[in-house]
């Protein structure tokens, strides 16, 4: 393995968004300015998760135009400041093939697998829940600035290392499969939601510092439901707001192509959250969502909303809602607090994404099947995905996994899936 040291010293303290971002513009300058993709041709583009690179040109020549490229921190710096070169040309070479195939490269960059370093050089920063229980899954870019820094730094040298000019989008979230979430709950078992604002950094930032889930009372006075429902939509802007910086981040660097939101199934509704507040935070049926922030009736909405900024919902065909796997309809309410609880849990994830998102004015919604881990793809797998993707106005489409196509999961071959593409090709 061969180790190569970055071009500079990095310091431990983080300047704020906008030094960061003209920190980053003066290393794009220096490599020169990323180029501009051209517009992608017709409505809609295929590809598969997890892209095998001897695949690319058979998946080329089957309709599919877009590979996933995967990085990993841990791999790519496994000391601080030390990057593993051997592994860095290996991601080149994926990259190569799959643009020399002629496939859209469609990247993630690894933040959800980070060095082990990382925790040692900042224990401050990682992730503590109201147990104090403490989480190194995926780094703290949510409140700790030192870590939002580390990440910077290596996002500039995955850019000159591997040549992110050659990308054409880049997957954003936070927690462990790099979705837009708080890290998953420790315990199994606890019936109790776990909220990972009591790092130092989350509690210099807290509207009510040492306040815990569940408290009735705040330094000798009683805590009402208005002061629970600051506490907790602090929490919530706080978890958008790390997803806008690494929008920002990327924006510094020159990143001109798509940047995509991925987002987990339906996270919870909103009589959940009022449930969830009367009870101070604790209890209720849906509190473990609650804890991960994924009440996306209410974060999608802080997202930027620029051009290039799509959300992904990656839920097609997770086996959610009556009938299973529903799609969109022309009546459904356009917003999503004028339907009943009820009609809400009936709908599909991607359904009642898709109509958040709408609802928040955003203009492309790409979409994802959920896997195998989350839903046994059966023989009408693919008909299922159509029907969703179709009926909801999806705008790409990326299947969940590429060695699905070719190890005899029913339903899912490369054959069933270039008809798939054929078909939305035929209607343009």
């Amino acid at each position: 393995m061969t180790r190569v040291r970055g071009p500079w010293v990095r310091r431990p303290v983080l300047l704020g968004l906008a030094s960061v971002v003209a920190l980053l513009s003066l290393v794009a300058a220096a490599f020169g300015t990323l180029r501009r993709d051209e517009p992608a041709t017709g409505p809609h583009l295929f590809g598969t998760l997890q892209t095998a690179p001897e695949r690319a040109a058979e998946e080329y020549a089957q309709g599919l135009r877009i590979a996933h490229l995967q990085v990993d921190w841990g791999r790519f710096e496994p000391e601080r400041g030390v990057y593993d070169e051997g592994y860095a040309r290996q991601v080149r070479e994926r990259l190569r093939a799959f643009l020399d195939a002629g496939l859209k490269v469609e990247a993630g960059l690894g933040l959800n697998h980070p060095p082990e370093w990382l925790a040692s050089a900042y224990p401050e920063s990682v992730w503590v829940n109201q147990f104090g229980e403490r989480s190194t899954a995926v780094p703290n870019v949510v409140f700790s600035d030192p870590v939002r820094g580390e990440v910077a730094a290596y996002v500039a040298q995955v850019r000159e290392r591997i040549r992110l000019d050659q990308v054409w989008a880049i997957r954003l979230g936070i927690d462990e499969n790099g979705e837009f979430a708080y890290p998953r709950a420790l315990s199994d078992g606890r019936d109790t939601g776990e909220f990972w604002a009591y790092d130092r950094h989350a509690q210099a930032a807290s509207p009510y510092p040492g306040w815990r889930p569940g408290e009735r009372t705040y330094r000798g006075a009683s805590f009402t439901e208005d002061q629970v429902a600051r506490w907790y939509d602090w929490y919530l802007n706080s978890l958008a707001d790390a997803v806008n910086w690494e929008i920002g981040l990327l924006a510094g660097l020159g990143h001109h192509g798509p940047v995509k939101v991925l987002v987990p199934g339906a996270g919870f509704y909103p009589s959940d959250y009022a449930a969830a507040v009367a009870a101070h935070l604790e209890g209720t049926r849906a509190i473990r969502l609650v804890g991960r922030g994924v009440g996306f009736f209410r974060t999608l909405g802080l997202l930027d909303h620029g051009a290039r900024v799509r959300v992904v919902t990656t839920a097609l065909v997770d086996g959610t809602g009556r009938p299973v796997d529903n799609g969109c309809r022309a009546g459904d309410p356009r917003r999503v607090g004028a339907a009943s609880d009820a009609t809400l849990r009936s709908w599909s994830s991607t359904r009642y994404v898709v109509a958040v998102a709408r609802a928040e004015g955003f203009e492309r919604i790409d979409g994802e099947s959920a896997g195998q881990q989350v839903a046994a793809y059966g023989p009408d797998v693919m008909a299922r995905a159509a029907g969703q993707f179709d009926s909801c106005g999806l705008g790409d489409l990326m299947w969940a996994f590429d060695h699905n196509l070719y190890d005899g999961t029913p339903g899912s071959s490369l054959a069933e899936y270039a008809a798939l593409v054929r078909q939305r090709a035929a209607r343009r």
